[in-house]
């Protein structure tokens, strides 16, 4: 068979990744504070965009009468439409241009960075002005607190407990309001507060001096009889009466200057050397309020975004002016017109997806966080009719306030387990949670192995593998039942 070139009509089906569509991708992960950055520097760049409030504003300078230009007979001044042409149809999903002329091409995930003052100066490193910039201590907190709780709920409490740090890094709060908040036992705050007690820098989360000092002699193995005796009379050595703790705490003097000179080298203020943004560390996306009806509303955080409105007279009045400017100026109305549709489209999705949470997680909103439920992208995907790279990219890095708190919206999903009854509606970190309970409850003489723990569950419906419940102990950072039980034979001694 001869092999001679010939013509072929083929008809197929694509998917096509636009410039348009790639952009409002990325659009949809920005939070509220990233995407304030785009707009303000979206309204340096396109002339055609205004803010609302500063076209009103303009509106009323313009027409407001004065002594010198007052009419002998007032009428009322005919005022511009300034009507975006903005396509609210949230099924757009941006998959092609509309315009036939080219659009320009950026990427808005660059968004937020401080471009111009970079490209003013040829020598500036950024490297080096990341590295020598100071670090947060959230940021800090946050890391150790992700490493040392594996569960959500865990998490959740650790957050709200950094909450009540002040700048020295003193824990300023009361475990009791913190557990009234999110109804859970005040002993539960208790323990994931001693626990933070163990976080660097050494000293952090004390309730007052003589405790980070404590916690830091500890850490260092300086800790031992005379000194606590000294610790427990802070006032006397404040005080300069040296001769008067000698004898209260029945030390000799040379014992009691070694004390003092490693009383003299720790930090009283552990936070100190760290930057304090706790004003400025999140900045909410959605609001929830709870109705005298008992539902709940959801809100988006308006406030830190500007409305924006297209100036069509301006538009026009340029286009007149300049006809060379033309292709400058379409390729600035079509970004004009596709960030409003873009910022209304992501809106509308932060909204469904909040709604959904909270119609989904309503038992953790009205009794507390024991009550949160399974949940996975997947379910929320299925319910709105999204994809769930959707719902991923929806979720990601916005925080919803609630009346139980400030929570990342990643914090509502877990993963579920099932039982012998055959369902699989409750949730793992209820299981972690049931594992920990039980072995905060255990005493010296019945220390719980990982077999009992599931014989234990099994007795409330609860389908789990030993090897599961040894996965969630380690996740937890809870010791073995061997290893718990010198432990508590060694506190017992002491």
């Amino acid at each position: 068979m001869a092999v001679t070139p010939r013509l072929e009509i083929k008809q197929s089906q694509s998917l096509l990744m636009t410039q348009r569509l790639r952009q409002a991708i990325g659009l949809l992960q920005l939070n509220n504070v990233e995407l304030n950055s785009l707009i303000e520097q979206e309204l340096e760049r396109n002339p055609l965009l205004e803010r609302e409030d500063e076209f009103l504003n303009n509106q009323l300078e313009d027409f407001a009468p004065t002594i010198d230009n007052a009419p002998a007979s007032p009428e009322p001044a005919a005022e511009e439409e300034f009507l975006p042409d903005v396509d609210y149809n949230t099924d757009d999903d941006f998959g092609s241009d509309r315009e036939t002329y080219e659009t320009s091409d950026y990427d808005w995930s660059d968004y937020g960075k401080d471009k111009d003052s970079r490209s003013a100066e040829p020598d500036f490193d950024y490297c080096s002005q990341k590295l020598s910039a100071g670090k947060s201590l959230y940021r800090f907190i946050e890391e150790q607190t992700a490493v040392r709780f594996a569960s959500p709920a865990d998490r959740i409490i650790a957050r709200r407990i950094t909450e009540n740090l002040d700048a020295a890094g003193y824990f300023r709060g009361n475990t009791g309001e913190i557990a009234a908040s999110l109804k859970c036992p005040t002993t539960r705050v208790d323990k994931i507060l001693q626990q933070m007690k163990g976080f660097e820098p050494a000293g952090l989360f004390a309730e007052n001096l003589q405790e980070c000092l404590t916690i830091q002699l500890k850490d260092l193995n300086r800790y031992d009889p005379a000194m606590a005796a000294v610790l427990d009379r802070l006032p006397l050595l404040a005080a300069g009466k040296l001769k008067e703790l000698q004898q209260l705490c029945h030390i000799s003097a040379d014992d009691l200057a070694s004390v003092i000179a490693d009383i003299r080298s720790l930090n009283p203020k552990p936070a100190a050397a760290y930057d304090f943004d706790v004003t400025t560390y999140v900045v909410p996306d959605v609001f929830v309020r709870r109705l005298g009806s008992g539902d709940y509303r959801v809100e988006l955080n308006n406030l830190t975004l500007p409305r924006l409105l297209i100036n069509h007279a301006y538009y026009s009045r340029l286009l007149q002016q300049d006809k060379n400017a033309k292709r400058y100026l379409k390729e600035n109305l079509s970004s004009a017109n596709f960030l409003i549709r873009a910022m209304h489209s992501r809106a509308t999705a932060i909204l469904r997806v909040s709604e959904e949470i909270v119609r989904l997680q309503y038992d953790f909103f009205e009794n507390g966080i024991d009550f949160l439920r399974p949940l996975s992208l997947k379910d929320i995907a299925e319910s709105l009719e999204m994809h769930e790279s959707t719902v991923s990219r929806v979720t990601a890095g916005k925080y919803m306030h609630t009346p139980r708190g400030l929570f990342e919206l990643k914090f509502f999903f877990s993963g579920a387990a099932g039982s012998y009854l055959g369902k699989e509606d409750l949730s793992t970190q209820t299981i972690r949670h049931k594992i920990k309970k039980l072995i905060d409850l255990e005493t010296p003489a019945d220390i719980l192995s990982d077999d009992k723990i599931v014989e234990l569950l099994a007795r409330e419906g609860i389908k789990i593998a030993r090897r599961t419940v040894a996965k969630y102990r380690e996740a937890m950072n809870i010791p073995t039942s061997a290893e718990r039980k010198r432990s508590k034979r060694r506190a017992k001694q002491f």
